[in-house]
């Protein structure tokens, strides 16, 4: 014996609309259940080169990063990815200035350095020996909380290309307490001093 079933125009409608409503129910279920995104996001941070208020532009990922999230069954994954080294456009700055990057990360980096290189070659990677920049770490605070960290330094001499390699290393702190790592690039042009 064979049954069929029918809805009509309304009746296919309704139940249509009680479907969405479920889903709609759910998916606020698991977002409140699921809270703001904490401090600790298990993901390679973005950052920003500044110069005062102004960015002059944004990290470019280069070299390696290595990264750790924990997964299932107490378990912890492994994201190492590869980068091919490039710097962005050349921003121009006044010899002496005081510039920043910012790394979108709540927690402190164990170690974050800033290596300048002068040159580059015709593919894009840095020749000669770094020089180490010497920087501070300064706190970035929003509505009492800590939401980046600034590493601080100067680009001190005139008529110079700065093509700039930082390396930061966190200890991981939920879960898998192994050290996780990336580098980015910059590059800057001091004006001359006249």
């Amino acid at each position: 014996m064979r049954t069929t079933a029918s809805l009509g125009a309304r009746g296919g409608r309704s139940v249509m609309a009680v479907l969405l409503a479920a889903i709609a129910a759910g998916l606020v279920g698991v977002l409140l259940a699921s809270g703001p995104a904490g401090a600790h996001d298990h993901l390679v941070p973005g950052t920003v080169l500044k110069k005062g208020a102004r960015e002059l532009q944004a990290g470019t990922l280069v070299k390696e990063s290595d990264w750790v999230y924990p997964a299932d069954g107490g378990l912890c994954a492994n994201e190492s990815t590869i980068y091919r080294t490039r710097f962005p456009e050349t921003d121009s700055v006044a010899a002496g200035a005081k510039l920043r990057v910012r790394v979108f990360k709540a927690q402190r980096p164990d170690s974050f350095a800033i290596a300048a290189y002068r040159s580059v070659d015709k593919d894009g990677m840095p020749v000669g020996e770094a020089r180490l920049l010497s920087r501070t770490l300064e706190r970035v605070v929003r509505d009492g909380k800590t939401v980046a960290w600034d590493a601080a330094f100067r680009v001190g001499r005139p008529s110079r290309d700065y093509y700039l390699v930082t390396e930061g290393h966190w200890q991981d702190r939920e879960g898998c307490g192994t050290d996780q790592f990336a580098h980015w690039s910059f590059h800057v042009k001091t004006r001359s001093g006249s």
